[in-house]
């Protein structure tokens, strides 16, 4: 973690306080102005982003012209469920501990900060434009299906069964903030989600909703016992940069907060039952399992079969329904925007189907 001041906003990040974090990476430059891309902040669900356009007094030569900085959600509601759950904490641990001991794509890291005290985080990254952010809402290609679930066993692999996971005291089992996060999926989060969506449920669904919620941090443990890796836990389309020419596409994997040890199929669900539209999904699935556990065994896995993979992957798909669930039971008016309306409306009924699809009443 670096030692330059942690900025409360876009309007701390000068020229000097860029300097300086440049500086800390070993950059001999002194930087003229910083510019946020105008129009371009762009809100996330726990938080937001803008592009920063920098211009250099001296020593520009090699050094970025643009970066990406991640700031806490404007809404001191949002900020305040994830600093609870510490969101903005694990990203910025996760780009300390491990940003050099991976070989799953992510971008360069420039600078991340802490201060609690004032409630205050940032990270700071490369640029990856072109590429662009995948769409949650309108799927993908297979080939981008393919390209994604094959690229995630680079995070997975190293760290599969790795007794050297314990040793990072911060990354969580299964949740951030199990406790926390066990208190408020039931008196909170069954609460919102049935009054924002209890109607358009099915019977078996919302037995599953309700059982999921009552018995939660039971059901996240069945997901994080043996074999464990370190996995993304919101790994879907819009936490993917797509770039390169359409015969060489590549991915970089961004959003890190929800980092956490379980099992590696976690990823796979998240991807295939939140980013895929249903139709795809079922249409997908079992050929995407196939090609995760494929790659997984090319990166050198061992002992670990096409079936146990599967089962895992059912397993795993109620997953997602932690995040869907959590966003879904927010209520409308705090949406803002119909973007966002738009995917917490979209990611409830893809959950739905999927519980009813992969038989999660047997895990839950």
């Amino acid at each position: 973690m670096a030692d330059v001041a942690v900025p409360g906003g876009l309007t701390d990040i000068t020229a000097e306080w860029m300097t300086a974090v440049l500086r800390g990476r070993g950059l001999d430059v002194e930087v003229a102005s910083v510019t946020p891309e105008v129009g371009a902040e762009g809100s996330g669900v726990n938080g937001i982003t803008c592009r920063l356009f920098i211009e250099y007094a001296r020593g520009g030569e090699g050094a970025p012209s643009s970066l990406v900085v991640k700031l806490p959600s404007t809404s001191a509601t949002i900020k305040g469920v994830a600093i609870r759950q510490r969101f903005y904490h694990n990203e910025i641990y996760f780009y300390d501990d491990f940003a050099d001991k991976v070989t799953v794509n992510i971008p360069g890291y420039y600078y991340g900060g802490i201060d609690d005290e004032r409630q205050n985080y940032a990270l700071l990254m490369q640029d990856m434009t072109p590429a662009v952010v995948g769409d949650d809402i309108g799927s993908c290609s297979k080939e981008e299906a393919v390209l994604a679930v094959r690229e995630i066993p680079k995070l997975h692999a190293p760290w599969w069964e790795h007794p050297g996971l314990d040793s990072f005291a911060w990354l969580p089992v299964g949740e951030p903030n199990l406790e926390v996060a066990d208190a408020r999926f039931a008196n909170e989060v069954l609460p919102g989600v049935m009054r924002n969506y209890g109607d358009t449920l099915s019977p078996t669904v919302r037995g599953i909703v309700e059982r999921y919620c009552s018995n939660f941090t039971e059901t996240i443990m069945k997901m994080c016992s043996s074999p464990r890796t370190l996995t993304h836990s919101d790994y879907r389309l819009t936490n993917m940069l797509f770039g390169g020419p359409p015969d060489a596409r590549e991915i970089t994997v961004v959003d890190w907060q929800r980092v956490a040890i379980a099992r590696g199929p976690i990823d796979v669900a998240f991807f295939a039952v939140l980013s895929l539209t249903t139709e795809l999904r079922r249409a997908w699935e079992r050929e995407l399992v196939e090609q995760y556990h494929d790659a997984l065994m090319a990166e050198g896995v061992k002992g670990y079969s096409l079936d146990e993979c599967w089962r895992d992957y059912r397993l795993c798909a109620i997953g997602p329904s932690r995040i869907t669930l959590s966003f879904s039971a927010r209520p409308r008016e705090d949406m803002g925007g119909a973007h966002l309306l738009a995917l917490q409306q979209t990611l409830i009924s893809r959950v739905s189907a999927a519980m009813e699809d992969l038989d999660m009443e047997e895990f839950v």
